[in-house]
C-alpha cells in the first residue's frame, strides 16, 4: 500500500521521528559497550542492541535520505 502524504514534511517527519528513537537506542548501546568489559555480559548486550539498531537504520537511512530530497525539490526557491 502506497501512503500519500500532503506535504512532503509530513513524511519526512515520519522518518525524523523513526530515525531518532533509533539513534537514541543505537547511542545508549555504544555508551554501554564502551563503559563495559568486553567479557561481560553487559557488554554482549549492548553489542547485540546495536546489531538491532544498524539493521533497523539502514533502511531507514535510505528513506530519510528520499524524504529530505523530496521535501528539499519541493520547497520554493
Amino acid at each position: 500500500m502506497i501512503s500519500v502524504y500532503k506535504h512532503p514534511s509530513d513524511r519526512l517527519n515520519i522518518f525524523l521521528n523513526e530515525y531518532q528513537s533509533r539513534l537514541e537506542e543505537a547511542l545508549t548501546a555504544i555508551e554501554v559497550s564502551k563503559k563495559s568489559d568486553s567479557a561481560s555480559d553487559e557488554f554482549s548486550q549492548a553489542l547485540a542492541d546495536l546489531h538491532v539498531c544498524a539493521t533497523v537504520i539502514e533502511p531507514y537511512s535510505e528513506g530519510l535520505v528520499e524524504a529530505i530530497n523530496q521535501f528539499s525539490e519541493d520547497r520554493p526557491d
